[in-house]
Formats: C-alpha cells, sequence, structure tokens
C-alpha cells in the first residue's frame, strides 16, 4: 500500500508518530507546541512544568474515510502566581475539556445532522449518542444569540402542535433579515400573549428598531403582543389566511347548492357540473374553455353561487393588484358595500372579521409581505419532527431548526 503523509491541520501540534491500530484507524501521536497554560486559580500564566497527565485518544476527522485519532500526553504546569503553587492541565483549543472529539470533527458532525438523525450520525461517523448530542450542545445554542444579528427587518409569527390532535401548542418566531437567511429566534413553550410579549420586549432596543413588519394570522394573542411592541402599522395579517377565511364560505354554499341541484336536475344534466370544487378555486385567467363552459352551465343553474363567486373573484383581484394602503382600503370597503347590497349572505361572518382586522389586513399592501416564509418554515418543522419521531423539548427543537435552516452557512 501507498504510504500517504498529510500534514496536520492543528497548528498547535506537532507529530510525534504515526501507525494504524489493529481495527484499521490511523493514530496520531501528537505533542503541544504552547509553552504555557492559563492556572485555573488566578487566570495568570503558568510557564513551570510539572509532570504530565495520563494520554488522551481523542477522535479527529477521518481521512479517506478512515478512522483518525490523536494521542497526546498533556502536560501539569505550576503556578508561581499562586502562594500554594497549584497545577494545572494545559487545555487546548482544539478540543472541549473531557471531549472524546475535536472541533474540527464537531463541526463535521454538524454538517452530517444537518436534515439527519442523531441516531443515524452516530451510526456512520462511529462516535455514541451521546457524544452526537454533546457536540450539538457545544455547537448549537439552544437559544438565540442576538450577537449573529445586525437587523431583523422582518418577523414571522406561528404556533404548531408539538402532538397530534393539535394539543400542547409552541410558538414559533422567525426572522427574515434583510440580508442572510430566514432562521429561528424563538421556539416558545405555549401561544399565550403575555408569553409571546415577553419574548418580543427581551429584543435588545437596537434589534427591536430594525424590525419593519411582523407577519401573523388572525390569533389575538400575536396580534396585540406584536402592536403593543411594534405598533399597529408592522403588523401584518397574512393574506393567504384571508383568503382561506372568505373561499370557505363560498365553498359551503357551492356545497349546499350542488345538493339542491342533484336533486333538481336530471342525472345528465348534473354530470355536466363535475369538477366545479376545483373549477371555482382556480384564477379565471387559468381556466380552461372546457372549465369556463361548465361554470356558464353552473351560473345558468344557481344565480346565488355565481353572485357569491362573482364577489369572491373581486376580493382576490383586490389582493392581486398593486395599490397603495389607502386605495386598498377604499377597495374592501367598496366591497363589502357591494356585497350587503346584493343580497349574498354567505359571507357575513366573513365581513366581520375583516371589519376587525381591517387595519392589520390593509398593512399587506405596503410593501405586500406575506407569510409564506413562515408556512415553509412549518413544512420544515413537521418533516424534522417526523424525522426525529417527535422532538419534546423546545429547546431540542430550536437547536434542529437553527441547523437545518443555517447549518450549511455555518458549517460549510
Amino acid at each position: 500500500m501507498v504510504e500517504i503523509r498529510l500534514p496536520l491541520d492543528i497548528e498547535s501540534l506537532e507529530i510525534i508518530s504515526q501507525s494504524t491500530d489493529t481495527q484499521g484507524s490511523i493514530i496520531f501521536e501528537v505533542r503541544s507546541k504552547k509553552s504555557h497554560s492559563t492556572c485555573h486559580k488566578c487566570g495568570k500564566a503558568a510557564t513551570k512544568r510539572y509532570g504530565k497527565a495520563p494520554k488522551l485518544k481523542i477522535k479527529h476527522l477521518p481521512i479517506l474515510d478512515t478512522p483518525v485519532f490523536l494521542v497526546i500526553r498533556p502536560i501539569r504546569y505550576e503556578c508561581e502566581h499562586c502562594d500554594d503553587h497549584p497545577t494545572t492541565t494545559e487545555q487546548y483549543d482544539w478540543c472541549d475539556r473531557r471531549s472524546s472529539i475535536t472541533k474540527g470533527l464537531e463541526k463535521y458532525i454538524m454538517r452530517n445532522l444537518i436534515h439527519s438523525t442523531i441516531q443515524d450520525v452516530s451510526r456512520k461517523d462511529g462516535v455514541s449518542y451521546e457524544t452526537v448530542e454533546s457536540a450539538l450542545d457545544r455547537q448549537v445554542n439552544q437559544e438565540v444569540d442576538w450577537s449573529d444579528y445586525d437587523n431583523l427587518a422582518t418577523l414571522g409569527i406561528d404556533e404548531i402542535s408539538m402532538k397530534k390532535g393539535y394539543q400542547d401548542f409552541v410558538t414559533i418566531v422567525s426572522a427574515r433579515p434583510e440580508s442572510g437567511p430566514l432562521s429561528v429566534i424563538a421556539v416558545l413553550p405555549n401561544r399565550l400573549k403575555a408569553t409571546v410579549l415577553a419574548f418580543f420586549l427581551s429584543i435588545p432596543k437596537v434589534l427591536r428598531s430594525t424590525v419593519k413588519t411582523v407577519c401573523t394570522d388572525m390569533y389575538d394573542g400575536f396580534v396585540q403582543a406584536a402592536t403593543e411592541v411594534f405598533g399597529a402599522g408592522a403588523v401584518v395579517l397574512d393574506r393567504y389566511h384571508v383568503a382561506k377565511l372568505y373561499r370557505e364560505p363560498l365553498d359551503a354554499l357551492r356545497t349546499k347548492e350542488m345538493e339542491h341541484l342533484k336533486a333538481e336536475l336530471p342525472g345528465e344534466e348534473y354530470a355536466k357540473l363535475a369538477g366545479m370544487i376545483w373549477i371555482l378555486r382556480k384564477k379565471h385567467e387559468c381556466l380552461s374553455d372546457a372549465d369556463k363552459t361548465t361554470l356558464k352551465a353552473l351560473y345558468k343553474h344557481s344565480p346565488k353561487l355565481k353572485s357569491a363567486h362573482g364577489h369572491a373573484l373581486r376580493l382576490t383581484h383586490i389582493f392581486n393588484t398593486k395599490t397603495n394602503r389607502k386605495a386598498a382600503v377604499a377597495k374592501l370597503n367598496r366591497w363589502i358595500t357591494r356585497v350587503r347590497k346584493s343580497g349574498v349572505t354567505c359571507f357575513n361572518k366573513f365581513i366581520k372579521t375583516l371589519l376587525k382586522y381591517k387595519s392589520g389586513i390593509a398593512n399587506y399592501f405596503k410593501a405586500r409581505k406575506n407569510s409564506g416564509f413562515v408556512e415553509g418554515l412549518n413544512n420544515k418543522i413537521k418533516v424534522a419532527k417526523r424525522r426525529c419521531y417527535g422532538l419534546l423539548k423546545t429547546t431540542s427543537l430550536f437547536q434542529r431548526l437553527q441547523l437545518d435552516l443555517i447549518g450549511f452557512v455555518k458549517y460549510a
């Protein structure tokens, strides 16, 4: 076999010897180039050697898929500054105290852990489950480190259920800075207004002033907490949640009308209305000629559904049209007036919601911000929960989301 010699990637160490053990692992016997250690008592430099500690065997980055171990015998130093002359064993910048792996291997493990599980990485990298877990705790904070941010720009708030059956909700707060990747800045243990408010107030004032938009759904706890801290003008209620609210009554009316038509129309005529659920949900410009023919037939048999569908299309058009906030509010008011005059009652509940949250809904038209990035993050959370067979602790969920979102940037 050809012998390959590579320089060690840790500058503070020098290689004494190189060998291979019975398992085929590469063993480097090394020593430190340092000539002192920091006294654990007074914090000053201890330079007088006082024996050696037992040998340490620390796993390092693999070479050509072969495990690599560093064997080192730490030097003990006696402090001449302290009266009782305590001894201190030298510590290394390439390995944490009592760790069985180097920091270089820890970062390698973090890359492997992105979109994976601790159990899988443990098996692939040949280290224990506890070692991977400890490396994760050292490398990824369990809560946000504000020094990593110089601005927050856009925040997103949403809740997610930690258990089946929509139980045990936690609140996910994410940030989308003006430059840099999307990241999670908090996983809160519940969705109470007081909890969310306390977190917002814990954001350093300098960073808090950089928040321009807070995207959320219509949950009052989120809306009120964001309004108190960032002001009503910053709170944007997601347009897609709004769309869901006015499409639900349209769907309910469609179901009711189709049942009525099924009882009234001959089977052959009713069959022409097949697939109406999807046709009513499409944008008008996306309809095929066949869809338009089917829709025309439905309009003929159900003027009530025609009117309701027309109102829903007009509201969608308002949100799809680029306009300023003032003009958008005027259009929404005209839409409400038109619906009330038409006699269509299926939107009555939605109109009450629209009037209650009109300010936050209208803020969408300032910069057309929405919660699309929040919904995308929710999908990542669901995948992570399935992949890890559940993440029951908020700190664990925070770490795994941080790793999945910015791991490739941090550990590249």
